[in-house]
């Protein structure tokens, strides 16, 4: 299977006043995303909404996406849900319209047990698109499902032929290496906590997916650049840089909550969040505003 081997970022779905999708500003998005040097999207996953969303609105934030990006550009559709079939339905879509590749988290309420129960989940997934790269999206301080990814893919590695690696969104660095090392690399384990990016460089990452390079993509690619340059000094002083905005957005609620806010000073406005997701009122957004201004925010973001 065909691997990333980069570093894409995890857009928003934009929506209008009333709360539905704002199909209209995804090609803006789209075009703000190449300028950016950000060549691939993690659609409709945590930052976009993809559980508060219909199959059919994701479907369509999907072509979209599709249709509105270069044919090089990696899109790949989270597909996870809180039913199988519909899920089933959202791969054959993703296959249909040309996606890069798929990607799945585990579901939130009816959650899988063991390892051996979230291996034939992602095997009935995967196996609706067999010649798409699949990805497993772990996020566990989100679904809760704390399951050890060391042994999803020793089964996981016979059963899901498509299986190209996990999304790894969780602070246990000990087993990121290890899934890294696992047979001798079989897998693309890409790194999914932008703060402690320069981390999983060091044990050996050499893709990953982030919310925060919706807005500082460049900050990341500078710092990737200067450590494969061994320059650490540098490649420290720009996680620190990267580690300063995050703790502004953390401030207002994290990246799903004030992300989109950070997007309307960016010239994208991705509007409000959808319940249960609160959106930041006016007053929120300015004091997040002057924070960023504080840590001249705008000399370094995203253009």
């Amino acid at each position: 299977m065909k691997r990333i081997e980069g570093f894409i970022s995890a857009p928003f779905t934009p929506m209008l006043a009333d709360g539905s999708v704002n199909y209209d500003r995804i090609a803006q998005y789209a075009s703000f995303y190449v300028k950016n040097g950000i060549d691939g999207a993690f659609i409709c996953g945590t930052s976009g909404e993809g559980y508060s969303l219909s199959l059919e609105e994701r479907k369509r934030v999907a072509e979209l996406w599709v249709e509105n990006t270069p044919e090089n550009f990696k899109s790949i559709v989270h597909v996870g849900g809180a039913t199988l079939l519909g899920s089933k339905e959202l791969v054959r879509h993703a296959a249909a319209i040309g996606a890069w590749g798929i990607g799945a988290m585990a579901p939130v309420f009816f959650k899988p047990q063991t390892v051996e129960d979230l291996v034939m989940y992602c095997a009935e997934l995967a196996s609706e698109a067999p010649d798409m790269p699949f990805y497993f999206y772990h996020m566990p301080s989100f679904t809760g499902v704390y399951l050890p990814m060391l042994d999803f893919l020793e089964k996981a590695k016979d059963r899901i032929p498509n299986l190209t690696g996990i999304k790894y969104t969780h602070e246990d660095l000990f087993e990121f290496s290890n899934c890294l090392r696992f047979d001798n690399g079989r897998y693309e384990i890409l790194h999914g906590r932008d703060e402690t990016l320069l981390a999983g460089l060091a044990l050996g990452a050499t893709g990953g997916i982030g919310g925060s390079y919706n807005h500082i993509m460049k900050v990341f690619l500078d710092l990737i650049k200067a450590y494969h340059a061994k320059d650490m000094e540098k490649a420290r002083s720009l996680q620190w840089k990267a580690q300063e905005f995050i703790s502004v957005l953390n401030k207002y609620g994290g990246n799903v909550i004030s992300g989109k806010g950070v997007m309307k000073f960016l010239g994208v406005d991705c509007g409000p969040n959808r319940l249960p997701l609160r959106t930041l009122p006016e007053e929120e957004e300015k004091a997040m505003l002057k924070d960023l201004e504080n840590i001249d925010f705008f000399e370094f973001c995203n253009k």
